[in-house]
């Protein structure tokens, strides 16, 4: 039975009660809803919060605060698994409703549509965020992946014609994802996504086998240290130009603090399995795409993309398809928040780009993620005439998700010249 109120706590109780349980599970699925991932699971009884009022919410992180204070206490006293439970249970849901910066790993689905209004993948890409502890900023999927992997889904930005794509500094991996399943059928295509702690790594691999992208080889994750590949670049260049520019210091506020670097470098090591390395060697022309999503945080990330987009990209090169021969030329797609804080760190960037000679800017544009969104939507139902999208459920909490983010977002598009 749904309970009109959240149940008491019984100080004498020899175990935790169903409607505590019930609660908390009600709570979990809630939670679970608003990233996009359904239960299999039903729950019944136990009172339902509403998330959405203030007060409720405030209301709810206090009580999960006494449960937890309740449950722990019982632990210690008799050691009963249900208690301990019941206590981590109380903790979890706590973190996620302060935000991310005290919640701990969680899984999340982000929907994608096709050109047409099909799912990408049917309930969504799959994404699995670690914790703030262990990933930093890496931890959260922002809206800037989000606006690239949809504009890539829908081919608004069209990246079947190549077959060796890499993402820097992949995150939780929904750009890299995204680009994996929009050429998963296209043969010999392989997304390598990359980034430098190893619980993004692996958030790129579990994401990966969730989506079907890794038993297939369609996606590889690897470690890459943008600055030590600077390094790598420069040793390998005989331009006296590039090897100053490739002398690039690390920055001040980095990823991790800056003591932890070396020793989280160490061995790239997370839950047993030592990563691949991409190298500057092995990597120099290999690709024909790069990707990457808000990854100018400081001014030394704005050289250091510029000097590896053109060390990845390969030269232009010849593609037999059905009408004879065409040429695939290399491209390199960036989008970018336009926050009031990094304006330098935007134009550095431009600048960077633009004093490269073998890169020209084919577009540039600016947009917010509702009104992409709602462009497209408008699109969709002029062309078949009717709102072909009215009960997609994902879409309705995708363009809420969306109306709470106001940011302007710039996305690069360049290709090699």
């Amino acid at each position: 039975m749904i309970l009109s109120a959240p149940p008491n706590l019984d100080r004498t109780a020899s175990g935790p009660s169903k409607e505590v349980v019930a609660t908390l599970q009600q709570l979990a699925q809630v939670l679970n809803l608003q990233r996009g991932v359904n239960s299999d699971i039903e729950v019944y009884g136990g009172y339902v919060w509403d998330l959405d009022d203030k007060s409720e919410r405030q209301w709810c992180l206090q009580w999960l605060g006494r449960t937890f204070e309740w449950a722990t206490k019982n632990w210690m006293a008799n050691e009963l698994d249900e208690w301990e439970r019941v206590a981590e249970m109380a903790s979890k849901l706590t973190s996620e409703l302060c935000g991310k910066g005290s919640s701990g790993a969680v899984q999340r689905r982000v929907p994608l549509w096709r050109h047409n209004g099909d799912p990408l993948l049917v309930g969504g890409i799959a994404v699995h965020e670690p914790s703030f502890v262990h990933a930093d900023v890496g931890c959260k999927t922002w809206g800037a992946a989000i606006l690239l992997a949809r504009r890539i889904a829908r081919q608004s930005i069209d990246i079947s014609m190549f077959r060796r794509c890499v993402e820097l500094g992949s995150g939780t991996g929904l750009l890299g994802l995204a680009a994996g399943c929009a050429l998963r059928d296209v043969e010999g295509a392989i997304v390598t996504m990359t980034d430098y702690l190893p619980a993004l790594i692996q958030a790129a691999r579990k994401g990966a086998q969730s989506n079907g992208l890794l038993d297939n080889g369609a996606v590889v994750p690897m470690r890459m240290d943008w600055f030590e590949m600077a390094q790598q670049i420069a040793a390998l260049s005989e331009n006296q130009g590039l090897q100053a520019r490739g002398a690039i210091s690390l920055p001040t506020a980095n990823y991790l603090d800056a003591v932890d670097r070396d020793a989280t470098a160490a061995g790239n090591e997370w839950e047993g399995r030592v990563e691949p390395t991409l190298g500057a060697e092995e990597s120099k022309g290999a690709f024909d795409l790069v990707i990457a999503a808000d990854v100018l945080y400081e001014i030394e990330h704005c050289y250091v993309i510029a000097l590896l987009a053109n060390h990845l990209l390969a030269t232009t090169k010849p593609s037999v398809g059905w009408d004879g021969v065409s040429y695939i030329t290399p491209r390199f797609i960036l989008t970018t928040p336009l926050r009031s804080t990094h304006w330098r760190e935007v134009a550095a960037f431009e600048a960077e780009m633009a004093a490269t000679p073998t890169m020209r800017l084919v577009s540039r544009d600016d947009t917010t993620r509702a009104d992409d969104l709602n462009s497209w939507i408008s699109g969709i139902c002029d062309k078949h005439s009717v709102t072909v999208l009215e009960n997609d459920q994902n879409l309705a909490r995708a363009i809420d998700e969306d109306d709470d983010d106001l940011l302007v977002y710039r996305t690069y598009i360049y290709e090699r010249c």
